[in-house]
């Protein structure tokens, strides 16, 4: 063991071995042989033996050190010690050199020899001081020199200090210029006058520091060039990757991105650097067999983010043509990204480096989130630096030239090697720990080697050395276990690792099918759908054509009218979106003038803007160059009418949708703005993707972004949204103003193609068919189908009707107008604020609503007071028998599906209203309600509102300033509210409830005939007898004084 040395050092110190017994003074004649010759200088100490007076001073010795083997012999150098002194040290063979050899074997023969000797001659043998003097193993001094400071640097010197940590013959010393020659220059001179054993240099630039690596050379120091090299060929060997090889990978992997044709952009390293030279070459030796590709701008960036930002903006300024940026290490392509941010570059650039860091916004967690496009991976291998330089100090063979193995980093390959590299880091902390605690026990031990000397505890300290040995055994056995079984478990964690990835692989295919399976059913389906509807919306449109059919069946028609082409326009996107999936859509080119075009199609959403009571605006005036414009006309009324229409589904009363055209460079960027409720930052990454719909979202396909951006991209465009959750979206598209080959262009006219389901050229006429604008449009609301309040004396019970869709609430309000009074609300939301204030008889809702869906709504309005006791019917298409739990779980009283029957839903609706009558005659005295209702099933919360209702009614029957208003605060209802629950349960105002109740105990105590008649009126709250009197003879038909007559 490596720490037995140390061990022994502090176990040999403390001797105090020997005897006080007296040896005579005898006198000493030499002969003056050669061997002891040396030693005649110690007669001279016989002044001052003469001198010591050993009575007054018993405690003074003599001491002098001996050589052991000399005195073990017991010859005239034995007895030369025994006559001169007290005391003796043996000058070597004491020392841990001498007792422990470099295998760490102990061996204290000769010290046991010197020791009996001293005995035999009287003398005290005192111990070494091996604290300073002690006899080590050499330690090789190794300088480095590094040219920079940078995360990637921090995390090599980590790995050289491991290095030292892990031999014992080690001592690195660590420097760096951070990108000054002069320093650098300066560092390696002091290393080699210190005499380092061998350098490690780094160097900044290939010239700088050339001479001083060539003096180290020619003093003797070996020299290893990592990462860099100079122009000098004196160096002993070089460590790093081949930055040529890297440059030439990059350069091809980019091309192969591009597939030979684009623009690109390069950021190089420091200049004169050699990485940068090398990367440099390579890089334009890769691009040099495609014709295609062009690098624009190159730039110098010093290896670090603000060299990166630097040079992204020069080349800005420049350019902003260009697709690709190729930046010499990470910290430049993420100075460029953050440059390209700063000043707002709406072109997305891809960007690759070189270096993949593992660490926290390092070149692998780029990639992984896709920032990058891909790094190349450049290893720091410390410990193969410090391999290297171990063969070359202890002059074993190696190679002058070392290159590294490395790798261009995908986002396919990302997340692998960024779990390899930090489970590598976790297992360097650890090693870093278990030196720590090394170094702690080795200190732990230093400081109790004073408690050890003493002659008479040399047994205890030998035991206690003994254990610590067996200690220090047992810690590296643990150690050796823990590591054991740390690999272990490294192992089974890459198994379970690769079989996870192969389960997400396998899930990954999976998904691919199903969504494929999923569109080709759509599309099958559609391409059944269009013949059926062209023989329902073909015969519609016939019989509409007939002035004849008037009134009722005129407004059905035109209801089924409307949703058929609504079918169809869904039909249409479908296949559309499944064209696009397959490759197959194709662009049809006109030459039209953008601004005259705009201004028709979103002055055809006026009118639906403001029935939504909406400000739509336009603005024009920053479109300074040409208005013409070559694109598929066709396709451009679609994004521009799905924008809009999105815009107005989300906008409130009241809100705002501004549009705008401007230029962009050779585009044409559109914006749709609007003051809508905005959408989260993680929902607005995902709000094009196909089938995707934010929370809240109003009822769709969730195709319509996703054709808009899919219809954007094959004009060669951009299509992306800037939102921010309470403050409205603004979705933007960029589009060319001419696309490439123009020659395809077969319309040069300005013939209008509009956004209806079938194209049409026709100029003058609105492009945008009611049938569409349903599902975005709330209808005119102002003709009192909200506002109208419930007259309290009207005989006819009023229902709520809440659907997004305007046909389906039409529809509802044609079945239900004339039975019964119809009140209306887009959404939940809306809806709930209805019923809180008109309190209906009855509600129906849809399930799959914006702002507030169903659910949410019918939960709220069973869980308040003043709105529990209505029911409430789920009218939705969600026709799984787990919605319809789900539904009755939220409170609903019945659930239907769609498509429904008309008798259906006035049947149930006809079943609700008569339960709540069976309750109202109960309170109206009705002997053959009571049965019924006691055995029909009334919420808890109405049963608990009934009975505290009546609690407040006994409770305040005496006080006749007791009213309504009261009686509304003690049971926190509105007196509206109040009036409108106790009517609909009972039948009875409140004001009647509380007249008899009053009327019913004061006959009781009438007819106890213990009080008067007046006594008995104030008793049961009211304010004068005469009146009281009045009321009793209506509710009874008899005064109160003939109460007591009729009972007998």
């Amino acid at each position: 063991m490596k720490v037995n040395k140390y061990i022994i050092s502090a176990l040999v110190c403390p001797f105090v071995l020997g005897s006080c017994a007296d040896w005579d003074d005898w006198k000493y004649d030499v002969e003056k042989p050669q061997t002891i010759a040396q030693y005649e200088y110690l007669n001279d100490y016989a002044p001052l033996k003469e001198y010591l007076d050993r009575g007054a001073h018993p405690g003074f010795k003599v001491s002098a050190a001996l050589g052991a083997d000399e005195f073990n012999q017991q010859g005239p150098l034995f007895r030369l010690a025994a006559h001169n002194f007290d005391e003796i040290v043996a000058g070597n063979a004491m020392k841990m050199a001498s007792c422990v050899n470099d295998q760490g074997v102990m061996d204290f023969s000769k010290v046991s020899s010197f020791v009996s000797a001293a005995e035999d001659a009287g003398l005290t043998v005192y111990g070494h001081t091996l604290a300073w003097h002690a006899q080590q193993p050499r330690k090789y001094v190794i300088g480095v020199s590094q040219c920079s400071e940078d995360v990637w640097r921090d995390k090599l010197n980590d790995e050289l200090k491991m290095g030292e940590y892990l031999n014992d013959s080690l001592i690195v010393k660590l420097a760096s210029s951070n990108d000054d020659n002069v320093l650098q220059n300066k560092q390696v001179n002091q290393f080699i006058d210190e005499g380092v054993d061998l350098l490690i240099v780094s160097p900044n630039q290939l010239s700088a520091i050339s001479k001083s690596v060539e003096r180290a050379y020619d003093k003797g120091i070996p020299v290893i060039l990592y990462d860099r090299k100079t122009n000098s060929d004196k160096y002993t060997a070089f460590i790093g990757c081949d930055n040529y090889t890297i440059g030439k990978s990059m350069g091809t992997f980019i091309a192969q991105q591009l597939q030979g044709k684009g623009r690109i952009v390069e950021i190089s390293g420091l200049e004169g650097s050699s990485p940068a030279l090398e990367r440099h070459r390579g890089f334009m030796d890769a691009i040099k067999p495609y014709p295609g590709l062009q690098v624009v701008a190159s730039e110098e960036g010093n290896w670090k983010e603000e060299g990166g930002i630097q040079a992204m903006k020069r080349i800005l300024k420049q350019t902003q043509d260009f697709d690709y940026v190729f930046a010499h290490n990470d910290c430049l392509a993420w100075g460029a990204y953050v440059a390209a941010r700063q000043m707002r570059v709406k072109r997305n650039y891809k960007y690759t480096g070189v270096d993949g860091m593992a660490t926290e916004g390092g070149g692998l967690e780029l990639v992984r989130d896709g920032i990058f496009e891909a790094s190349y991976l450049y290893p720091t291998k410390g410990d193969e630096v410090i391999a290297l330089a171990m063969k070359i100090l202890k002059h074993q063979p190696y190679e002058r030239d070392n290159y590294l193995s490395t790798s261009i980093i995908t986002q396919a390959n990302a997340d692998l090697t960024l779990m390899e590299a930090r489970d590598a880091e976790r297992q360097a902390h650890n090693l870093k720990t278990l030196h720590k605690q090394v170094n702690q026990y080795l200190s732990d031990y230093n400081s109790q080697k004073v408690m050890l000397i003493g002659l008479c505890l040399f047994l205890l300290v030998c035991l206690a050395a003994a254990a610590l040995i067996f200690r220090g055994y047992l810690i590296k056995v643990k150690l050796n276990e823990t590591l054991a079984k740390t690999n272990g478990e490294l192992k089974r964690l890459n198994v379970e690792l690769g079989e996870k990835n192969g389960e997400l692989k396998r899930l990954n295919e999976e998904v691919l099918e199903l969504t494929h399976s999923r569109l080709v059913f759509f599309t099958n389906i559609s391409h059944e759908l269009r013949t059926p509807l062209t023989l329902i919306a073909d015969p519609v449109e016939m019989l509409l054509e007939d002035s004849g059919i008037k009134g009722k069946s005129r407004e059905l028609l035109k209801m089924v009218q409307r949703n058929a082409l609504a079918l169809q326009q869904l039909v249409s996107n479908i296949l559309d979106f499944r064209k696009i999936q397959n490759g197959k859509m194709e662009l049809k080119l006109y030459r039209f003038d953008i601004v005259k075009t705009l201004t028709m199609w979103v002055g055809d959403f006026q009118l639906t803007a403001e029935r939504k009571q909406i400000r739509l605006h336009l603005d024009v005036d920053d479109l300074k160059g040409s208005h013409e414009m070559i694109a598929d006309q066709e396709k451009i009324s679609r994004i521009v009418f799905n924008l809009l229409s999105n815009a107005l589904k989300y906008t409130p009363a009241g809100g705002e949708i501004f549009v705008s055209l401007k230029d962009e460079g050779a585009n044409i960027r559109l914006d749709v703005k609007d003051t809508g409720k905005g959408i989260s930052q993680d929902e607005a990454d995902k709000i094009f993707e196909r089938f995707f719909q934010a929370k809240g979202a109003a009822s769709g396909t969730g195709i319509g972004l996703a054709l808009v951006k899919s219809f954007v991209e094959l004009h060669h465009g951009e299509a992306r949204v800037e939102s921010e959750p309470g403050k409205g979206s603004d979705f933007i598209v960029v589009i060319p103003r001419e696309q490439e080959g123009d020659s395809q262009v077969i319309h040069n006219d300005v013939d209008i193609v509009d956004n209806s389901v079938n194209a049409s050229a026709t100029t003058g006429k609105n492009v945008v068919d009611e049938s569409v604008l349903q599902y975005i449009d709330d209808g005119d609301r102002s003709r009192g189908k909200v506002q109208r309040l419930v007259s309290e004396n009207t005989n006819r019970p009023t229902v709520l009707v809440i659907d997004d869709n305007t046909d389906i609430r039409q529809y509802e309000r044609t079945l239900l107008q004339d039975e019964y009074i119809v009140l209306e609300a887009a959404d939940g939301k809306e809806g709930l604020a209805v019923a809180l204030k008109e309190v209906p008889d009855l509600v129906i809702c849809d399930v799959m609503m914006p702002v507030m869906d169903g659910l949410e709504l019918t939960e709220q309005l069973k869980t308040n007071t003043a709105t529990s006791h209505i029911p409430v019917i789920m009218l939705t298409a969600k026709n799984l028998e787990e919605h319809r739990a789900e539904g009755y779980e939220h409170g609903a009283d019945s659930y239907i599906t769609k498509p429904f029957h008309s008798k259906v839903l006035l049947a149930r609706i006809d079943n609700l209203l008569r339960q709540r009558q069976l309750l109202k005659n109960l309170y109206q005295g009705s002997k053959e309600a009571e049965k019924e209702i006691s055995e029909a099933h009334l919420e808890d919360r109405d049963r608990q509102f009934l009975k505290q209702l009546q609690a407040i009614i006994q409770k305040n029957l005496s006080d006749s300033e007791f009213g309504v208003e009261d009686m509304g605060q003690q049971i926190g209802l509105s007196r509206v509210q109040l009036y409108r629950k106790v009517k609909a349960m009972t039948g009875s105002s409140v004001v009647d409830l509380l007249r008899k109740a009053r009327l019913a105990k004061a006959r009781r105590l009438l007819e106890t005939r213990s009080m008067s008649v007046s006594e008995v009126a104030y008793e049961v709250g009211f304010s004068a007898p005469s009146y009281f009197t009045k009321c009793f003879k209506e509710e009874y038909g008899m005064l109160p004084g003939d109460v007591g007559n009729v009972m007998k």
